[in-house]
């Protein structure tokens, strides 16, 4: 790809997030080469969600998310410099703490 090219990656929410059930999806466009941090930090908006900011909210809730990347685990925060490429598909995941 050419300097300063563009990519999109689909990505998807589903779990609690501050108390509230989220499900989104969508596509969000990136340059070539930022990271599933950069990801997170403008998929909210690119999704609508302004009001809930689930990405923003999920690595500060205490519970890991389950972050897939075209189906393989990656461990958040200690991946999230992972690059994306055209095509790739993130799904997040928040599970239900309890005891």
């Amino acid at each position: 790809m050419r300097p300063g090219a563009m990519i999109t990656v689909r990505i998807r929410i589903v779990g609690p997030v501050n108390g509230q059930s989220v499900n989104a999806s969508g596509t969000v466009q990136l340059k070539e080469g930022e990271t599933v941090k950069n990801l997170f930090s403008r998929a909210d908006d690119a999704l609508g969600l302004r009001g809930k900011k689930p990405f923003k909210t999920v690595l500060r809730q205490g519970i890991r998310p389950v972050v897939l990347l075209n189906g393989d685990r990656l461990e958040i925060p200690e991946e999230s410099g992972k690059r994306l490429a055209d095509g790739d598909e993130v799904n997040v995941i928040l599970t239900v703490a309890g005891g």
